[in-house]
């Protein structure tokens, strides 16, 4: 097995983050008093994939636009993912299933690390589950044109870069907000992707774990 994925794995083990890191990245409207937290019992289910694999001798994971429509997370850079549907077996089969239909990634390639700490999002009441996986070599990504505008894979470690976060104010449904955002070549990564990407990078930074692979 990888180096890197053996590392990860064993630092996942001996605990996750949880949601004291992923509130780290949110923006200003998720930490006013009373915002909803937990979900209630007719919340919605949904995975995304969190996919890492080798690229020049670094580890990247893939990133997705959707297209620009009305719909709540309209026109956001996200992980491939979408709902769970009564045909999957668990979230795994969700994230693995919806990223090769976004991505065209081939899932019997891939290697589920584990999942990370689920996330809340009250205004679509879903609660996501990311799973982190790996890949051998980059995939031969082919988006899917109805549901994907473009893909583009990030280099972790330069998200390990403080200078990365940025705040700037958005205008949601017609309210100014002030948003934490990763700012990767000019791509906002921001919101509750953000937020779950957070996790993971502080599971790198507390296990010291290299990026640096053959």
């Amino acid at each position: 097995m990888n180096c890197f994925v053996e590392k990860i794995k064993c630092e996942i083990s001996k605990g996750l983050p949880a949601a004291a890191v992923q509130w780290e990245m949110a923006s200003s409207d998720r930490l006013i008093k009373g915002f909803p937290r937990t979900p209630g019992p007719d919340a919605r289910e949904a995975a995304v994939l969190i996919l890492l694999f080798p690229h020049h001798g670094s580890v990247h994971t893939i990133f997705m636009q959707r297209p620009d429509y009305k719909g709540i997370h309209g026109g956001q850079i996200s992980f491939p993912g979408g709902k769970k549907e009564t045909y999957d077996s668990d979230l795994i089969q969700t994230a693995l299933r919806e990223a090769s239909e976004e991505t065209g990634v081939k899932s019997n390639e891939i290697s589920v690390i584990n999942t990370l700490t689920p996330l809340f999002i009250p205004v679509s009441n879903t609660i996501v589950t990311p799973v982190a996986a790996w890949m051998k070599k980059k995939p031969e990504f082919q988006h899917h044109p109805g549901e994907v505008v473009f893909l583009f894979d990030g280099e972790i470690k330069r998200f390990l870069e403080p200078s990365i976060i940025k705040i700037k104010p958005m205008l949601i449904h017609g309210v100014s907000i002030d948003v934490k955002y990763y700012d990767y070549d000019g791509h906002v990564i921001w919101g509750a992707t953000a937020m779950m990407l957070h996790e993971l990078l502080t599971i790198i930074r507390r296990g010291n774990i290299m990026l640096t692979v053959g």
